[in-house]
């Protein structure tokens, strides 16, 4: 048991070092703010605070974690040993910045609580972001602060076992329209042909009565390829279907249509099947509650895992709704417009309620990169450099890699070519 000293023990205090501690490293935390358990306790002893007390491990603190609700203060980012890191305490430390408090306020989301400009979807931008203005949301820095973390311990406790992290991949497929043609009523479908029509989009009307007629395959439908190529790799593809009513954003197939529902069984006895949270459900709780019953409806068990449509996180009231609904895990963490690590992690994480200043049960799975991201089709070319630098980056720290792709990836050469490259790599 690893005994933390501090002068005053604050929820962001918990948070913090049980992540770092017990998640990550996966070592049994306790905390005490007196100097008798200190002087006491016989095993290995760190001090966090702005003196050290005697012979125990001293990581001098900064304020952020024994503060309460939000202020802002200007941030320096420097380099340390070839990573960007801030909240420097000088040398009278373990180490010469604060990890802690910079873990808390990258995983905390603590700056998209700060004013901000929105983008034109309502949503917190990379460009506003630390990590993008100071060039390092490519890198899983609270990984990488904890991995020199883990070699400080064991060069200062020597009999101190820490179990090794294992590295896992993921791919996440998501489904806002399941079919492009197929199963879309008749109104949908004379209001399309119309409208390829009078657009003279021809092909597309051509490919439609061919779909209609039975002649060829619905372009969207590619979910029998992905579920071959998961029968054929360790890597786990998870799937999100959208079940909004019919909207401007959301498009997909009515929920009630027996063949969308027989679909999502389908991909269900294969992989772990989650609810895309459409528009509608992220501002309105009782119409996630909606969707939420119409999938655990379909596949006869709980919903557990949920991504939310165009990442269009407003916190901390989107994740407060999960919580609601009792959701266990969400895969949003990323930004739509830039690949890298949102929360400067590759580590799932627990969402800390900064208003409530409270730590939840929802776990949130941090996405580096989408498809759509990495592949230009018109120029047939796949950005293979992102892709290997993200790789290699949660290879390193023994993190999570996760992609998202859509059902709609792989119509093209190398929407196929980016997934197969991903998933059967090792195969």
């Amino acid at each position: 048991m690893l005994l933390v000293y501090t002068h005053k023990i604050t929820p962001r205090i918990s948070y913090t070092f049980k992540h770092i501690f017990t998640r990550m490293l996966g070592l049994p935390v306790s905390f005490t703010s007196k100097v008798e358990e200190v002087v006491a306790h016989e095993g290995p002893k760190i001090s966090y605070t702005q003196k050290q007390l005697g012979n125990e491990l001293h990581f001098k603190s900064t304020d952020l974690l024994f503060e309460q609700g939000i202020t802002d203060a200007s941030i320096k980012v420097s380099d340390w040993n070839g990573v960007p890191c801030f909240f420097q305490v000088g040398e009278m430390s373990a180490m010469p910045y604060d990890i802690f408090a910079a873990t808390f306020y990258l995983l905390s989301r603590y700056e998209e609580y700060l004013p901000h400009v929105k983008d034109e979807l309502g949503r917190y931008p990379a460009s506003e972001s630390l990590a993008l203005q100071n060039h390092f949301l490519h890198r899983p820095v609270v990984d990488i602060w904890v991995q020199r973390l883990e070699y400080l311990f064991k060069r200062h406790f020597k009999d101190f076992v820490i179990p090794e992290r294992l590295f896992r991949e993921k791919v996440l497929v998501k489904v806002p329209q399941a079919y492009a043609f197929r199963k879309l009523g008749l109104l949908r479908t004379l209001g399309g042909f119309f409208s390829d029509f009078f657009n003279f989009r021809l092909r597309r009307n051509f490919d439609r009565l061919q779909v209609l007629l039975g002649a060829r395959k619905d372009p969207y439908d590619s979910f029998t390829w992905f579920i071959n190529i998961q029968k054929q790799t360790t890597t786990k593809i998870q799937f999100f279907f959208e079940l909004g009513d019919f909207s401007e954003e959301s498009r997909n197939v009515k929920h009630s249509k027996s063949t969308f529902q027989s679909l999502i069984k389908m991909v269900a006895d294969y992989s772990k099947v989650g609810l895309m949270i459409s528009k509608g459900a992220v501002q309105s709780l009782p119409m996630l509650k909606v969707e939420r019953r119409r999938l655990e409806d379909i596949v006869n068990r709980s919903l557990d895992q949920v991504a939310i449509t165009h990442n269009l996180i407003h916190l901390p009231e989107t994740y407060r709704n999960c919580i609601d609904q009792e959701i266990v895990e969400d895969y949003s963490m990323h930004y739509a417009t830039h690949s890298g690590f949102r929360a400067g992690t590759c580590s799932p994480f627990l969402f800390y309620d900064l208003d409530y200043e409270i730590q939840t049960p929802l776990i949130l799975y941090p996405t580096c990169s989408e498809d759509r991201l990495l592949v230009d089709e018109r120029r047939g070319t796949i950005d293979m450099v992102t892709i290997r630098s993200l790789y290699q980056e949660a290879k390193a720290v023994n993190g999570y890699f996760i992609i998202g792709f859509t059902n709609t990836s792989v119509i093209y050469p190398k929407g196929k070519e980016l997934l197969k490259t991903i998933v059967l790599r090792d195969a």
